[in-house]
């Protein structure tokens, strides 16, 4: 398979560059939406895999593969549009199956405040998810994420996912040996 593995940041890869070419966005929708719509373009690969790390709302740990993505900051409730709904664009909230994760900029630690308003189970929040999934929807590129779970979203999130950040890798390098194999990009 030709893929590509995108993640935020070096701190959450290390060892996987083995695997796939990296392609590092920075934090961020709009990092995300750019880096990875300019590497599509320079790879034209058959799928992208998305490896990160995530918060837990939901209390789930470990790594998991998300089937449901959603913009947790989109916010035209004055426009008469539900919370996670971008206005004129003929969308609506999609249904929770799986592990939903919540995509947004800001960096949550106090997740029923910062969730409040939308309208779905919501499992796990980062900061690029949704944006890589639209790209891809965009260019008709198979997309497959997982998230490293580092946090619960509360006060001692950001100590947390510091101490956390680079754990997750092994266990992704696991799945890509056993599931996916080396790219073909190489």
């Amino acid at each position: 398979m030709r893929y590509l593995i995108v993640a935020a940041l070096e701190q959450e890869t290390a060892g996987l560059e083995s695997f796939a070419p990296l392609i590092h966005t920075g934090i961020g929708k709009l990092n995300a939406a750019i880096k990875l719509y300019q590497a599509i373009i320079k790879y034209q690969p058959d799928c992208i895999i998305n490896y990160g790390t995530a918060g837990s709302v939901s209390g789930h740990s470990g790594l998991l593969k998300v089937d449901t993505f959603i913009q947790r900051d989109m916010d035209a409730r004055g426009l008469g549009v539900a919370r996670g709904i971008t206005p004129f664009e003929n969308e609506s909230l999609p249904e929770a199956k799986g592990i939903v994760l919540a995509s947004g900029d800001s960096f949550v630690t106090h997740s029923a405040q910062q969730l409040e308003g939308l309208n779905i189970k919501v499992d796990l929040i980062d900061m690029e998810g949704f944006a890589l999934h639209k790209v891809c929807q965009h260019h008709q590129v198979d997309f497959e994420c997982y998230k490293y779970v580092t946090d619960n979203t509360d006060e001692e999130a950001s100590n947390d996912w510091l101490s956390n950040v680079a754990k997750g890798a092994v266990l992704f390098a696991e799945v890509l040996k056993q599931d996916y194999g080396r790219s073909l990009l190489q």
